[in-house]
């Protein structure tokens, strides 16, 4: 079923000045956590410097809380991203048979902490250059999860980065 839509000039007004700048990714060492490997991912505008010290940071956090018992590791696979934007914001993916389960996490002053649940049904998840890298492993799990999924079909997961500009058509 087909509908006129006739008016939409009050639907996804975003302001004139706010700019959508390029980003690029770049894959990082992964991350091996008590039940969990993490493929590594730094998200920054085009020509920004790297904070290595942060990405340290992030993952000491990561670390921290898998050993304090605070993370939910069931021996899986997954991803991390590490996106500076305004501030610094990591989002864990960590793929359960066919379905991505997330944690979101920013740096608050010195330290990293869990971001808050918003009141409401609806609430950020990922922005679209987040969502690029998330593109890039749903596609990468679906061909693991149609291969034998043995020890290779694995590395052959954990080999396959998303990488260059996101966020762009």
């Amino acid at each position: 079923m087909t509908k006129a839509i006739t008016e939409l000039s009050e639907l996804a007004d975003i302001p004139a000045e706010w700019v959508h700048v390029e980003k690029r990714i770049y894959p990082g060492d992964d991350l091996r956590l008590p039940g969990a490997y993490l493929k590594w991912y730094d998200i920054r505008e085009a020509g920004e410097e790297a904070a290595p010290a942060i990405s340290e940071q992030a993952r000491q956090y990561l670390r921290d809380q898998a050993e304090a018992g605070e993370l939910e590791f069931q021996n899986e696979l997954g991803y991390a991203m590490l996106h500076h934007d305004g501030g610094y914001y990591l989002i864990v993916g960590l793929w359960r048979k066919d379905e991505l389960w997330t944690g979101i996490f920013f740096l608050d002053g010195d330290e990293f902490k869990r971001y808050p649940a918003k009141p409401g049904a609806f609430r950020a998840t990922q922005n679209v250059v987040e969502l690029d890298a998330t593109a890039h492993e749903r596609r990468a799990w679906a061909r693991f999860l149609r291969s034998d999924r043995d020890e290779a079909a694995k590395r052959t997961y954990i080999e396959d980065y998303c990488t260059g500009v996101v966020g762009v058509p």
